[in-house]
């Protein structure tokens, strides 16, 4: 009977807690070396700035790096900004970062957002002008021409041509709403229109752009969400690319390698 055997018969109680604080000692160190494996402990990387710079640059700079990358927002458009280009980041740039972290990349959206235009003519030029920014369109100017109907929209349009309502247009565009004047007076008094009755035509008007702006709105949040889901599809889809294309190599160096053992 050896010596550890021995020693064991006498004193059990302490040999069998000796090599259980050996086990945990044993088992806490294989735990601190999975960590520093899982949390890349130690390895910390610059981020580099990808900023103003087309997505696809910032992307290879950031692989080249040993980083990987997320798009975290692609559907606001920013005029100041070339399409497809990077706005910001998240981690900052020349901030030091663990390989393991993910950098979130804002992209410029690849178009300006395109709206139907709502109905404007016979309402006040001011509620017209405000529901358009409201909306989102950026150039929007006034102005008047002769009219009987005082400070009422007559006509409006885009890049100086005449467009029906509910037509998609871009945000971007210049939009000129055209009101009366009321410099016209038509003495013909079976012309003149009852106060109320005008009154009571603005409101119908002011109830249905309303409303249209609304549905507008909605089916232009489900247009961007619909866009949104289908670039992340398309970048996921873009992203499985290279694991396919490694599965594919494998699959070709075994075939080739049984094809060697039988030769």
């Amino acid at each position: 009977m050896g010596g550890f055997d021995r020693l064991r018969d006498r004193h059990p109680i302490l040999v069998n807690s000796g090599l259980m604080v050996l086990a945990l000692v044993a088992l806490g160190y294989i735990a601190l070396l999975f960590i520093d494996v899982f949390t890349s402990h130690g390895q910390q990387v610059q981020v580099p700035d990808v900023r103003n710079l087309p997505l696809e640059k910032a992307i290879d700079i950031l692989e080249d790096a040993g980083l990987r990358w997320e798009i975290s927002d692609s559907t606001t458009f920013y005029e100041n900004y070339k399409p497809g280009t990077v706005i910001d980041q998240d981690p900052k740039a020349k901030s030091y970062i663990k390989k393991i972290r993910i950098i979130y990349l804002n992209v410029n959206a690849m178009h300006a957002p395109i709206i139907p235009l709502p109905k404007l003519v016979d309402l006040p030029g001011r509620q017209g002008v405000a529901m358009l920014k409201a909306m989102g369109y950026k150039h929007v100017i006034m102005d008047s021409i002769p009219s009987e109907m005082d400070g009422l929209i007559l006509q409006v349009t885009v890049d100086g041509h005449t467009v029906a309502p509910g037509r998609p247009v871009s945000v971007n565009s210049q939009i000129k709403i055209t009101v009366g004047d009321g410099s016209i007076v038509d003495l013909n008094p079976e012309q003149i229109i009852d106060p109320a009755i005008m009154d009571s035509i603005d409101e119908e008007n002011y109830l249905e752009a309303q409303k249209n702006y609304e549905e507008e709105m909605k089916a232009a949040q489900a247009r961007a969400e619909q866009e949104r889901r289908e670039q992340a599809a398309q970048e996921k889809k873009e992203q499985q690319k290279p694991d396919k294309e490694k599965d594919k190599k494998k699959d070709q160096d075994k075939k080739s390698d049984k094809d060697k053992k039988k030769n």
